[in-house]
């Protein structure tokens, strides 16, 4: 999967100043690799490693603050989701890769990758994912090498690697101790829906807290910094986002509660890695904010926040003296930019841009908002606004997931809509994510014609009636479940949009819901989720019931131009959903058209993939609501 680089091109852009540009940016400047992103810095502040761009292909590069040459790896075959230092000269790198078609087509796996920089020349896969460090040796502490039954020591350098625990269940969670020693694991017990969480004394493992739950709820993440005795945990409650809190290692009682939200659920908690112990988590509101527990972070992030007073400043990664940060700053209208800051000096030095040929402009601003639905229901959204006076022809983007959210910030298609004067709305409508149990909930057997596709729908209305949008020029764009959302728009409500186009979108739920029954037993967790969100009932749906709710069952209803992208790599949605979608509107006689590209993933990863892509939605929106 990846290919070694023995000579890297320039790899920092400096910020340019911000001037007007009256023509719009090219679809090259949305399209390209980040320049910059993740990007990492090693335990003595002296190396940083970051996902880069060098001829178009992806890269992790690894620059040295010491004049040392710069090396990396050719990654443009798998979605690199993190890089970790196990130590000064070994860089972990997490992947996502999809398997070789089977049965059920492409899969994701995790992968991980070790790249030695004192044997630059050859990348070790490992076995196991990382969960902490043992202090001074640089040794990984790996979960996973056996299904989830045990834990393990691991030198990245050779794979070598020894077992410190072994269990006979599958364990969900581990805690470490600073010298990388488990002191409490969690498991979930699926067929007797039991709880366990198991404390370490000595040799033996004792069973602090057992309970019933009927879907496991609860997770844990491990020692909070600055105590020996306190356990993070998360839950989520029916009602507000999900709240963290601690409970003693020594008897699992529940001792205070860390930090609650009202309206959003967190990301993730943020580990330090060369304590192993939990130090704050990132959220997203309107844009992505950090929360500190440690006080030294609380310190930073202040300084930060002072020192760039016009962004949402993340701290991404620290030396192991905490003295060197890496650090990522978030607006509406730029993309993101990166820093090294150096708290001895307190000095802050531009790394780069993501997008270098979009940080010189002003893009249009992108900003949260909320509108009434019909029922009176207040539904957060973004709606980027384009140049000029409105109002606007308008592209309604619902996201994919469902259970997933837009977020605030840079988004590289909702950017290059509005600069091409297309107002912009991303709906995070009921049955999204990131807002709560009940939020989520309230989309459980609401697809189709329910509140899911009715939020969106009464989005458009709101834009029209605030006089943003143009009445009569709206089209639906969505990917995954967005494009979904866009045919059911065309299908369930053919006289709302004008037009619709759906990039790996699911058209048959019949296809989900017979792929779920091959799992077996509709207990499966997997099986019962999939059965809640379509229906509201812990039951599988019958076929009756799904073909009421799939768009290719309904496209005698269809009255607008439709566009369909897919690709035969797709390890989420198979190609098999728009292939039939399509053979079932050209035999109704619809205005369809198919691209299907051999090569596309569902995540769009390389730059030729997005390229493509963007063009061909220009195109068609331009045909069809465009001046």
């Amino acid at each position: 999967m990846f290919r070694f680089l023995c000579a890297l091109a320039a790899l920092f852009v400096m910020l340019p100043a911000v001037n007007a540009q009256p023509a719009p940016p090219p679809v090259s400047a949305f399209a390209r690799n980040p320049q910059i992103a993740l990007p990492s810095i090693s335990p003595n502040g002296r190396r940083i490693a970051m996902l880069s761009e060098g001829a178009g292909q992806q890269i992790v590069a690894v620059i040295s603050r010491d004049g040392e040459p710069p090396a990396g790896a050719n990654v443009s075959a798998v979605r690199v989701q993190r890089l970790l230092w196990a130590s000064d000269d070994i860089l972990i790198i997490i992947a996502s890769v999809a398997r070789e078609r089977g049965q059920w087509g492409a899969v994701d796996y995790t992968q991980i990758h070790a790249l030695d920089l004192n044997r630059p020349d050859r990348l070790r896969e490992l076995d196991g994912y990382p969960v902490g460090r043992v202090p001074d040796t640089g040794d990984l502490v790996v979960w996973g090498r056996s299904g989830g039954r045990g834990l393990s020591t691991m030198d990245p350098a050779t794979g070598l690697f020894l077992t410190i625990d072994q269990t006979n269940e599958p364990v969900f969670d581990y805690a470490l101790d600073a010298d990388g020693a488990p002191i409490a694991r969690t498991s979930y017990r699926v067929v007797s829906q039991r709880y366990i969480l198991e404390t370490r004394s000595g040799e033996f493992w004792n069973v602090v807290d057992e309970r019933q739950e009927a879907q496991l709820t609860t997770k844990m993440w491990g020692l909070l910094a600055g105590t020996d005795d306190e356990l993070v945990f998360s839950e989520r409650p029916a009602r507000g986002g999900e709240r963290i809190y601690t409970v003693s290692l020594e008897t699992g009682q529940r001792l205070r509660t860390l930090y609650e939200n009202e309206n959003f659920d967190f990301d993730t908690l943020l580990r330090d890695y060369y304590t192993n112990t939990i130090i704050g988590l990132t959220i997203h509101e309107d844009m992505p904010l950090n929360v500190w527990f440690d006080e030294d972070f609380v310190e930073v992030q202040g300084i930060l926040d002072s020192a760039i007073p016009d962004a949402f400043v993340s701290i991404m990664s620290w030396s192991t003296d905490r003295t060197q940060f890496t650090v990522a700053a978030f607006r509406e209208n730029r993309p993101p930019e990166y820093f090294l800051f150096d708290a001895t000096a307190l000095s802050l030095a531009p790394l780069g841009a993501a997008y270098p040929e979009l940080a010189a402009i002003t893009l249009p601003q992108r900003l949260s908002v909320r509108y009434r639905a019909s029922d009176g229901t207040s539904i957060p959204a973004y709606l980027t606004l384009p140049e000029g006076e409105g109002p606007h022809p308008l592209i309604v983007l619902p996201h994919g997931g469902p259970v997933s959210r837009d977020t605030g910030g840079f988004d590289y298609i909702a950017h290059f809509f509005a600069t091409r004067g297309y107002l912009v709305l991303q709906p995070n409508f009921r049955g999204s994510g990131g807002y709560g149990a009940a939020w989520e909930e309230a989309g459980w057997g609401e697809w189709a014609t329910g509140v899911m596709q009715s939020d969106i729908s009464d989005g458009l209305n709101a834009m029209v009636q605030a006089g943003y949008a143009i009445p009569g020029r709206a089209c639906i764009v969505g990917a995954s479940y967005g494009g979904y959302a866009a045919l059911a728009g065309a299908t369930f409500t053919p006289d709302t949009y004008q037009c619709a186009a759906a990039i790996a979108p699911v058209t048959d739920l019949w296809l989900i819901v017979r792929y779920a029954d091959g799992w077996g037993d509709v207990e499966t967790p997997y099986s019962r989720r999939l059965a809640q969100r379509l229906t509201g009932d812990t039951q599988l749906p019958d076929r009756a019931t799904v073909r009421g709710l799939s768009p290719i069952d309904h496209v005698e209803n269809v009255q607008i131009p439709i566009l369909l992208i897919h690709g035969r790599e797709d390890s989420v949605v198979d190609d098999e959903h728009s292939t039939a979608m399509n053979r079932a509107l050209e035999r109704a006689g619809k205005d369809v058209s198919y691209v299907h590209i051999s090569d596309l993933d569902h995540w769009l990863t390389s730059e030729e993939m997005r390229t493509r892509v963007l063009s061909d939605l220009e195109d068609f929106v331009d045909e069809h609501i465009g001046d």
